[in-house]
C-alpha cells in the first residue's frame, strides 16, 4: 500500500488558514490525496456555512452525546484529525483540473465570516453544547487536515 504524504499543520486562526490558501494558490502545490485546492476550498465553505446557517439535518442525539463528543474532544486536545468518510452531500462538486479562483475567494470570505461568528450552535448537527470558539477551532483544524494533503512547490 502506498503511504500518502501529509503535512502536519495546526491553524489557530482564520487568518492562518487564509494565508495558507493564498500561498498554495500563488506558489502551486502537489496534490497528495483526492482533492485539489478548489475542491478543498469548496468543501471547507460548505462545512463552515452549514455550521453557521444549519445543514438541514442532525445526527442522532445518542451519537452527538457519546462517540462524536469523545472524538471532538480528542481532536481539540491533540490538534489533529484523522481521515474519515465524508457524507456525499458535503463532498465537493468541482471537477478535477485547474483551480478556480472564484471558489477560493468564496472560501476566504466564508473563513472571514466564520472568524467573527458568534451565533448559536444549538442546531449543529454533529455535537451538542458547542461554543462558537470551539467550533472555530474545529474548523481551523479541519482546514489543516485537508490542506495538509497539498504540498507547496
Amino acid at each position: 500500500m502506498t503511504k500518502i504524504s501529509k503535512r502536519s499543520l495546526d491553524f489557530h486562526t482564520g487568518d492562518e488558514v487564509i494565508a495558507e490558501i493564498k500561498r498554495l494558490q500563488a506558489d502551486g502545490y502537489t496534490q497528495n490525496k483526492n482533492w485539489n485546492l478548489t475542491q478543498i476550498c469548496e468543501h471547507l465553505t460548505v462545512i463552515m456555512t452549514g455550521g453557521m446557517e444549519g445543514f438541514g439535518f442532525r445526527l442522532p442525539k445518542i451519537l452527538r452525546a457519546t462517540a462524536l463528543k469523545w472524538i471532538f474532544g480528542r481532536i481539540l486536545r491533540q490538534r489533529r484529525m484523522a481521515s474519515a468518510p465524508t457524507l456525499d452531500r458535503l463532498k465537493p462538486k468541482s471537477p478535477d483540473g485547474p483551480d478556480d479562483s472564484k471558489v477560493m475567494e468564496e472560501c476566504i470570505a466564508t473563513i472571514r465570516r466564520a472568524s467573527a461568528f458568534e451565533g448559536a450552535m444549538k442546531e449543529y448537527p454533529f455535537l451538542d453544547g458547542l461554543t462558537p470558539e470551539q467550533w472555530r477551532q474545529f474548523m481551523w483544524l479541519h482546514a489543516a487536515h485537508h490542506l495538509g494533503f497539498l504540498t507547496p512547490k
